[in-house]
């Protein structure tokens, strides 16, 4: 019988423990970038088609799934023929002129049916477009090593501010830290550049890993004020507390029709969003600005329909007290209906809206065994036009979301009372209403074809929101007493990390 040296089996077992780890390695990258754990936001003022060859050519051989570019356009109209430049590609296109740091591209980093693992988050016009394997190289070492080192992030780059080392241009970070940063405090567009709290994070750990193909990074909001943490918000009002009026749009252009009605209000906003969801409408901003005397801006998510719940996760970091949501198809008929709205919430821990549910004695396969009276227009959940607290929409931003293509409403006002007791009112209000026009959503292609997909072929995507919420822990406002049974409790919570 012929037996091996020793010296040739140890080299045998060597080369088949590197072959082994190399696999290991090959199928480590490939699920965190093919199982949605890992979301690519690519941050910059202009996209060119230089800057987008040099990404896509990232993305496909990374073969990363959840891929955003987010161009800042602030002071400036939109490009509406930017979407041309992506063509077919997978990558995620949204544009923005509201004033702001990176908040508003990490929210879209976050954003989906479920949070990712990591947010990698690219300064785009901080690179040099010489060398995609360099990049790539940094990508998988600085995953490597928060993986092998259990750090919370990494930066790519850094500077000096105030004497201190501050981290720009390139961030691999574990999606908690982000998560706690948008919604677990009281973050706004105005606050403190996200980089440097970062780079100054007391409950973190972090390192900088420099990659050399880089420029001079410019950050922005220096001087902002630190985000602090926030378990639920306190009501308190001024006198005349700030408004921010969101106006998601997708089929429908009343704008000719509905921006007169708001400059005639007597209780006048901070700013108007239109928030534009796919490239059905060419709307002519400066035309609808044109209406008001207030700032009118614009996001728009150009090649792509974010449904339902981006527009609120936006709103969620806009610098006012209160966020007034109507929809593409209503405006006021009466000049003091906003001034009636604020003076019903001021110093109120309420959620308004025109319309309401009120859950039933039997629902989700529960009976309430106390099922008490009703509340004078208190209701589970309330419908659009909606006036909140802008920090109420963080509450609901650190659950886990039932499906983005509906029942936003109903999420807002469950979570917002689980969480924080936040009631939920119905207000009367005077409004043209525009619902039969043929464009509501029940008639979308694409709603009916996500309902489609559901296993259950009695899918209702309101019952289903609904009996999500109360497995969640929600309680309905008449079932006094009532406690999920634990088999049937379901964890929603995002999981959030602390930074000070």
């Amino acid at each position: 019988m012929k037996f091996f040296h020793p010296k040739k089996i140890f080299s045998i077992l060597f080369i088949l423990s590197l072959i082994f780890l190399f696999y290991k390695i090959l199928y480590q990258f490939h699920n965190v970038y093919n199982d949605n754990k890992i979301s690519i936001i690519i941050n910059m003022k202009n996209l060119t088609k230089e800057k987008h060859e040099y990404f896509n050519n990232i993305f496909v051989k990374l073969k990363s799934t959840r891929n955003f570019y987010f161009t800042q356009k602030i002071g400036q109209y939109l490009d509406e023929n930017l979407n041309e430049l992506i063509g077919n590609s997978t990558i995620k296109l949204v544009q923005s002129n509201f004033p702001d740091s990176i908040f508003l591209p990490l929210i879209v980093s976050l954003y989906g049916e479920s949070n990712p693992e990591y947010i990698l988050f690219i300064e785009g016009g901080d690179l040099f477009y010489n060398n995609e394997n360099e990049l790539i190289r940094w990508i998988n070492n600085a995953y490597t090593i928060i993986k092998n080192n259990k750090y919370d992030y990494i930066f790519g780059n850094s500077q000096i501010i105030n004497n201190k080392k501050i981290g720009c241009s390139i961030l691999l970070s574990k999606a908690s830290v982000i998560q706690h940063l948008l919604y677990n405090t009281d973050s706004d567009t105005t606050h403190k550049n996200p980089f440097i709290q970062l780079s100054l994070a007391t409950q973190t750990t972090f390192i900088f890993f420099p990659y050399k193909y880089v420029k001079e990074s410019n950050l922005q909001n220096l001087n902002g004020k630190f985000s602090m943490n926030m378990n639920c918000p306190l009501i308190n009002d001024n006198a005349n507390p700030t408004l921010g009026i969101i106006l998601p749009t997708y089929k429908r252009n009343y704008f000719s029709s509905s921006m007169p009605s708001y400059a005639s209000q007597t209780y006048k906003p901070k700013f108007y969003v239109v928030i534009q969801n796919s490239n059905r409408k060419n709307f002519n901003i400066s035309l609808i600005q044109n209406m008001v005397n207030e700032t009118v801006y614009h996001i728009w998510m150009q090649n792509w329909n974010s449904f339902f719940f981006l527009n609120l996760r936006f709103a969620s970091v806009f610098p006012c007290d209160l966020i007034l949501k109507y929809d593409d198809d209503q405006w006021p008929s009466d000049n003091n209906l906003q001034q009636n709205l604020v003076d019903n919430i001021r110093n109120k821990n309420i959620i308004i809206g025109l319309r309401g549910n009120t859950v039933p004695k039997s629902f989700c396969g529960y009976t309430s065994e106390n099922f008490i009276k009703k509340e004078h227009h208190v209701e589970d959940h309330v419908a659009v036009p909606l006036l909140f607290r802008t920090s109420y929409l963080k509450l609901d931003a650190r659950n886990q979301v039932f499906r983005i293509y509906g029942s936003e409403d109903v999420a807002i006002s469950l979570n917002s009372n689980r969480l924080c007791n936040v009631s939920s009112v119905i207000v009367k209000m005077n409004l043209v209403q525009k619902q039969n026009d043929g464009k509501s959503q029940t008639k979308d292609k694409q709603i009916i074809s996500n309902i489609e997909k559901e296993k259950d072929p009695n899918f209702d995507i309101f019952i289903s929101s609904y009996c999500y919420l109360i497995r969640s822990g929600y309680v309905p406002r008449r079932w006094k007493d009532f406690q999920i049974p634990k088999k049937d409790y379901i964890n929603i919570t995002l999981e959030h990390k602390r930074l000070f």
